[in-house]
């Protein structure tokens, strides 16, 4: 399927939209997905293949970062890698041969309970208890694990699940957590990316398009972020409307006002 201008266009101020609201909010691939899917009209699995393009592109260059900058020690957490990573595989070769309708309906049924959780805003809750002992790894494991399954399958809102689980359940340092995430991201992305290629399913005209908009609308976020007061607080807020909206629209709910 090739692009014509005015969609990589799209792609690209999208993208620069994605980027803006990851650097503050979070949730940037409910962004891409919805302009691969709704926008551009791009069938369900092969927006979720094409949205590892510009996953990867912002998460290896903060992993990169976070590891200049002594914020990663990927051998002491290579327990925590391994799990995700393998059910990550899982869950991207279940994603291979899924059906379009079902995906779309999975996408839609999954933006509920992510609508829950931003109005919850759980980040407010990641604050570890630093006098309690961290559960056992034979509990943390099978998480991890099933959350690599997620991951692999369709990405939305893994980074929040996986600060949730090593914050609040692991006991570990938030900022610390936050750079492993990325970590985490970068290495079943890289595989992602390889098997989706592998399976044909991914548009790079878009994908490298939107990724340059999200990688340009996050550096001048991140950059200016000190001086725009408030604006995490009101990107929050425009990422819950674009979720609810969303939801408005593709379970066509304004039938029940008609």
């Amino acid at each position: 399927m090739d692009l014509t201008l005015t969609e990589i266009l799209i792609s690209f101020i999208g993208g620069f939209l994605a980027g803006i609201l990851n650097t503050l909010a979070g949730f940037g691939s409910i962004i891409s997905l919805a302009i691969y899917m709704d926008l551009l009209g791009i069938p369900g699995p092969i927006a979720n293949a094409t949205n590892r393009i510009n996953v990867l592109g912002s998460s290896s260059i903060s992993a990169a970062t976070f590891y200049k900058n002594d914020m990663l020690q990927l051998v002491k957490t290579r327990w925590i890698l391994a799990p995700v990573i393998i059910g990550a595989i899982i869950g991207i070769f279940l994603a291979v041969p899924i059906d379009e309708a079902l995906f779309k309906s999975a996408f839609n049924w999954l933006l509920i309970p992510i609508l829950i959780i931003l109005i919850l805003n759980p980040k407010k809750f990641l604050k570890p208890d630093e006098n309690a002992s961290p559960p056992s790894k034979w509990i943390l494991v099978p998480l991890l694990f099933l959350m690599g399954v997620y991951a692999g399958f369709i990405q939305i809102g893994f980074g929040v699940i996986f600060l949730m689980i090593m914050v609040i359940l692991g006991k570990q340092d938030l900022i610390k957590s936050n750079a492993l995430k990325v970590a985490v991201v970068a290495s079943y992305t890289i595989i992602a990316v390889i098997i989706f290629q592998w399976q044909g399913m991914l548009m790079w005209g878009a994908g490298i398009a939107l990724a340059i908009g999200q990688g340009l609308g996050g550096y001048i976020t991140a950059r200016n972020a000190s001086r725009m007061k408030g604006a995490n607080i009101w990107a929050y807020r425009l990422l819950i409307v674009i979720v609810a909206l969303v939801i408005f629209k593709n379970f066509e709910l304004w039938k029940f006002f008609v």
